[in-house]
């Protein structure tokens, strides 16, 4: 009977786990200004068919009264794309996240982007007002 059950929590264990280890995590932003981060170029990797993002929005100084990150992506890579194509985006961006009263005075926030595969992607600080010279950081995993 202990070998039923403990057989039964390992599948269970692996079917809850198992999709972690198709996940990989990107610093996108890291910054104390409003601009575009580095573009991380995903077509560098083996596998890169991110199709699902989950994100958190890190900031050093809780009395800030605002903030706003945008995620861009395109479908370019080196292949498919002369040089001048490869860091455009789109000004709308994938996904807009503007922090609520209540992320702002934990200083964090979390988001995701589901069903959005892209080849690069970024992060913008867009909005970072108040605080005294607060960072910000942007970490997004990306899920096959």
């Amino acid at each position: 009977m202990k070998k039923i059950i403990v057989t039964l929590l390992t599948a269970v264990s692996m079917m809850m786990f198992l999709p972690l280890a198709n996940a990989d995590m990107f610093v996108l932003y890291n910054d104390n200004k409003t601009g575009d981060g580095a573009p991380v170029d995903l077509s560098m990797l083996k596998i890169n068919e991110f199709k699902t993002w989950s994100c958190d929005i890190d900031v050093s100084d809780n009395t800030v009264t605002a903030v706003s990150v945008a995620i861009s992506g395109n479908q370019c890579d080196p292949s498919h794309c002369s040089p001048t194509r490869l860091n455009r985006y789109s000004p709308l961006a994938i996904a807009l996240y503007n922090l609520n009263s209540a992320e702002l005075a934990a200083g964090f926030a979390s988001f995701r982007i589901v069903d959005t595969p892209v080849q690069r992607i970024r992060a913008s600080l867009t909005t970072l007002t108040g605080g005294t010279n607060p960072y910000v950081t942007v970490r997004c995993t990306g899920v096959r």
